[in-house]
């Protein structure tokens, strides 16, 4: 899976995470849009993704 593919994903996983709590983050306020996470934040939400990947597709390298 390309680096474009991971960022997909997590971006999908993200929207989905907001979709599910009513756009609401952890703590009850609301969440930032995917361009507006910071750089940090959005690399944990891509490397999530691709452990998920891994786990369970298997694939070794993500």
């Amino acid at each position: 899976m390309d680096h474009a593919a991971r960022i997909a994903l997590a971006q999908a996983a993200y929207e989905a995470y907001g979709d599910t709590t009513g756009g609401l983050n952890y703590q009850g306020l609301p969440m930032p849009s995917w361009d507006d996470l910071g750089d940090l934040i959005r690399a944990a939400w891509t490397a999530a993704a691709a452990a998920v990947v891994r786990t369970h597709l298997g694939e070794q390298e993500v």
